[in-house]
């Protein structure tokens, strides 16, 4: 039965060792990348998160009454 190529699967490719240790480098430099690339943003939101809450916690207290009464 002849093969076609929509039949062929891809076999994989012998590498040698050195370009086996290239590609899953570079492989595991984008999965770093990625991850700590997420780990701020969410750093980020919660750092910004603090901020806020931290503005609203000032904004309260005793009020200060206006400032052309004399007491």
């Amino acid at each position: 039965m002849p093969k076609t190529k929509t039949a062929q699967t891809k076999t994989p490719v012998a590498k040698s060792p050195q370009a086996l240790y290239q590609t899953e480098k570079k492989r595991a430099e984008k999965e770093r990348r990625a991850s700590h690339a997420a780990l701020m943003k969410e750093a980020k939101a919660a750092f910004d998160q603090m901020l806020e809450d931290s503005k609203a916690a000032r904004k309260g207290g005793r009020p200060k009454g206006s400032k052309t009464r004399k007491d």
